[in-house]
């Protein structure tokens, strides 16, 4: 099933948006002109990766400096261990929309 998450325009080049939908945080990105979206907390502590730091397709946790592969979301430094979960994307109508299971 697809969602709107936010309008496609809101989301920065190379940087990251933290959307709210339904009570989940979500982390949306746009990485050398390609959207990707993934989980907005981060998987060792509740920080929200908003608030971090993007640097090339890299998140860096504010926490404790954990950092996430965005594309793929695998976890790259400890303490961050287990991956943040991504979701396919895609653009309609000007939104970013994500799919969802169900």
């Amino acid at each position: 099933m697809w969602v709107a998450l936010c309008p496609a325009a809101d989301v920065p080049d190379d940087d990251v948006l933290e959307v709210v939908r339904d009570g989940h945080v979500y982390c949306a990105y746009r990485i050398g002109g390609r959207e990707y979206v993934t989980d907005g907390i981060c998987t060792h502590a509740v920080a929200r990766l908003a608030e971090g730091f993007v640097m090339d397709d890299f998140i860096e946790c504010p926490l404790h400096n954990g950092r996430f592969h965005i594309p793929s979301g695998r976890a790259i430094d400890p303490p961050a261990c287990d991956p943040l979960r991504t979701y396919p994307v895609r653009i309609e109508g000007g939104a970013l929309q994500i799919e969802l299971p169900g």
